[in-house]
């Protein structure tokens, strides 16, 4: 009898757990855009941590395919502390903005190339502090990598159980740039999570990493080497850096005199550089540039610089009507800012390759790109790190196509039984790639989620 009277409570808990969990509201307009939106977007507040207090804010747009069929893709944003609106309007969202900004309110319009064609996209604010999330306390505003994977797994559990229609929906977890050393240790607390059947059960398939960060030195010291082979320092100064600092240079000796001269040398000669795609030009935004970003652009006049437009962001989402339609919390963010870099973050994962080289034994599929004009994660370390997974190739380096013409390469490695990781370099893109050949990102996400060849 005790014991049917335990199940009870145990039954009754799970049944109310689902009413404690906010729920969110669907927004039909936002500002700048005509007319009703054509696809189902919600967004909301769920709590994590000690005692619910930081509330994470997040976005999910469904489907506009079969929403209770198609995968679920949770995208994180890089930074750390880059709003998750910076990946909806530059990355992979249902909407962008428009180029012709008229002074008032920057206008928007739908993304020919958004990922919700085919999957279900969610979008958090995180870590606390970022975009619309907030913390209840001045305590909880602390973060670092550790609390990104354990809030981002207590806010899944939540919506998981709050959205009980999407429950068994395949679900994904991705992100670019800084996200790659969370989306690793994420990933697999989810699987094991699973394994040990922790309720409510989130139908991980796979991960999606784009220009990855997942050792904190082997990019810087990749940068090096990606100068060398794009032709932007001279074959003596690579030889003479790799001889005098060997092949490090995070942690240079000061002593060393030869590798601090060579290292000055090359740092002078990439410093007007853009990491992010070296062929595009270098911009600095200041206070004053961003009151000049806030004037009208002329009709025969545009941004100079791609990075501009990310400015309009901070005008959209500071507008009152906008938080409105929103349903930002009132009182809980003073000025948004699309990358917040004065969080009280922490570092507290510092090489994660061990995270996906376990994951080549979970049942789940990889797909990770990376982009052949960046230099701030170099693909070449990308491959590296993949490589060294010893994984036997199921389908060799070869070039992949888009209406015809050459998008990039690609090679395919099995996992465990019929699960594969997929490699594939974006030809002329930049960090992240979707940002600048969102064509070709489209086709490749669309490719790959069929489970079609790239």
């Amino acid at each position: 009898m005790m014991g049917w009277r335990c199940s009870c409570i145990v039954l009754v808990t799970l049944m109310l757990l689902p009413l404690m969990v906010y729920s969110g509201s669907i927004v039909k307009n936002l500002p700048g855009f005509d007319g009703e939106l054509p696809f189902k977007l919600e967004t909301g507040y769920i709590g994590v941590g000690e005692g619910a207090k930081v509330q994470m804010f997040y976005y999910f747009v469904e489907s506009q395919r079969n929403p209770f069929v198609d995968p679920i893709l949770l995208w994180f944003v890089g930074g750390p502390g880059c709003s998750a609106l910076s990946a909806f309007f530059f990355e992979n969202g249902p909407l962008t903005m428009e180029d012709d900004y008229s002074g008032i309110l920057p206008k928007l319009k739908l993304n020919p190339y958004g990922w919700t064609h085919m999957l279900n996209m969610m979008y958090i604010d995180i870590p606390v502090g970022t975009g619309f999330s907030y913390s209840e306390t001045q305590e909880g505003y602390y973060s670092s990598d550790t609390l990104w994977v354990d809030h981002t797994y207590s806010f899944l559990q939540k919506w998981i159980l709050d959205h009980p229609k999407f429950s068994s929906n395949p679900f994904y977890i991705g992100g670019g740039s800084y996200s790659g050393f969370t989306t690793g240790p994420l990933v697999q607390k989810v699987y094991d999570g699973n394994i040990a059947r922790h309720k409510p059960h989130i139908n991980i398939k796979g991960y999606v990493l784009a220009s990855p960060a997942v050792d904190l030195y082997q990019h810087v010291n990749d940068q090096v080497l990606y100068a060398y082979h794009m032709n932007l320092i001279p074959k003596e100064l690579y030889e003479s850096l790799e001889e005098n600092c060997k092949g490090d240079y995070v942690n240079i000796d000061p002593n060393n005199t030869k590798c601090v001269s060579d290292y000055e040398a090359y740092s002078e000669l990439v410093r007007y550089i853009n990491e992010q795609q070296i062929l595009e030009p270098l911009c600095i935004t200041t206070p004053a540039l961003n009151q000049i970003i806030r004037q009208p652009v002329q009709d025969d006049q545009e941004f100079s610089c791609r990075s501009y437009y990310h400015l309009l962001v901070d005008i959209w989402a500071n507008d009152e009507n906008v938080r409105k339609a929103l349903r930002v919390r009132e009182g809980t963010k003073g000025e948004f800012l699309r990358c917040n870099k004065t969080l009280a973050y922490t570092q507290t994962l510092t090489d994660v390759v061990e995270y996906y080289r376990n994951l080549t034994n979970a049942n789940i599929l990889a797909l990770i790109y990376g982009s052949d004009l960046d230099m701030s994660i170099p693909q070449l370390g990308t491959q590296v790190w993949i490589k060294s997974f010893n994984m036997s190739t199921h389908d060799k380096w070869r070039a992949w196509f888009v209406e015809g013409q050459v998008a990039g390469f690609t090679e395919i490695y099995k996992m465990k039984e019929d699960h594969y990781l997929t490699y594939v370099a974006l030809k002329g893109a930049g960090h992240v790639a979707q940002t600048f050949k969102p064509k070709e990102v489209y086709n490749m996400i669309k490719r790959w989620f069929s489970f079609s060849l790239i």
